[in-house]
């Protein structure tokens, strides 16, 4: 098997393969090139990762593709490689994978060499040490792993801390706003009411009646403000002070105010005051009843 085999060899032509430079440095990439003419008919395989370049490391192959003309087929790659052997003179000859029948025959380009370039040329002994004492100044860097921990354990305690007082916190701030609301209403209402009694001009007490509809909007979540007198007395469910204050003061606002009816509208005024603090104070028993 073995004459048939060099027989076969004989036939096939020998690749081209060379290296771009005739010298290298430890480590540093250098480049072979591999090519190889053949009739079209016959199979080829140029090496691959998976072969071994020593005395040299594979780094990356760059394959072309076949071109035929006349005939006769190339084939070619360009091999990176790089070595770290200290040898003076570095040898390579790759082959080709030729496929005959059912044999594969190698055919080996010629060997080429490179010079490996040395950068040390003597070495004393025993070796001189260099003490350098100076600290090198390194640029502070952010610790992020560090920050990413704080704020995880920042978010799970601040989620317990919602967990178990959320609800009593969230009651305090809705009785604080309530609170906060009824005295400013309470302190403008009063302004207003002040007005009238001094100056009996029924445009104070068209602004006291705003107020105490534009308060009642937002402590009971409706458009109260945009409601008629018969649609807030039936929201109230036909309160009787509502009906009788809010009555008395459209009749001084939209009539004739005369003397004698500035006592009932003055009374009027404290009706709605009392109602809208009878409001505030059932909105405040719901408040802390629902969130318990």
């Amino acid at each position: 098997m073995l004459a048939p085999a060099l027989a076969g060899a004989r036939q096939v032509p020998k690749p081209v393969g060379h290296f771009a430079a005739d010298t290298v440095k430890l480590g540093e990439p250098l480049t072979y090139t591999l090519v190889h003419r053949h009739p079209a008919a016959q199979e080829v395989i140029l090496p691959g990762s998976g072969y071994s370049f020593a005395p040299f490391e594979f780094v990356r192959k760059d394959f072309y593709p076949t071109s035929t003309k006349g005939g006769i087929s190339t084939d070619s790659a360009v091999y990176t490689l790089r070595t770290f052997e200290i040898y003076p003179v570095q040898q390579l000859a790759l082959p080709v994978y030729v496929l005959q029948d059912d044999d594969t025959i190698a055919v080996y380009a010629k060997a080429d060499a490179v010079v490996l370039k040395q950068l040390v040329q003597e070495v004393s002994e025993p070796l001189q040490l260099k003490a350098e004492t100076t600290l090198a100044p390194v640029a502070e860097r952010f610790n992020w792993p560090v920050m990413l921990v704080w704020l995880v354990a920042g978010a799970v305690f601040l989620s317990l801390i919602w967990f178990i007082f959320g609800q009593a916190i969230l009651t305090k701030y809705k009785l604080y706003r309530l609170r906060k609301d009824h005295v400013y209403f309470a302190s403008r209402y009063s302004s207003h009411v002040d007005r009238f009694v001094k100056t009996a001009a029924p445009a104070s007490i068209e602004k006291a009646v705003s107020l105490w509809k534009n308060y009642l909007t937002r402590l009971e979540r409706s458009a109260i403000n945009s409601f008629t007198t018969k649609e807030i007395v039936e929201f109230y469910l036909n309160d009787e002070e509502v009906n009788t204050a809010l009555r008395i003061l459209d009749k001084a606002i939209y009539g004739n105010l005369q003397s004698e009816s500035e006592g009932e509208a003055n009374l009027a005024l404290g009706m709605l005051r009392r109602f809208a603090k009878s409001r505030y104070t059932t909105q405040r028993e719901l408040t802390k009843d629902v969130n318990l």
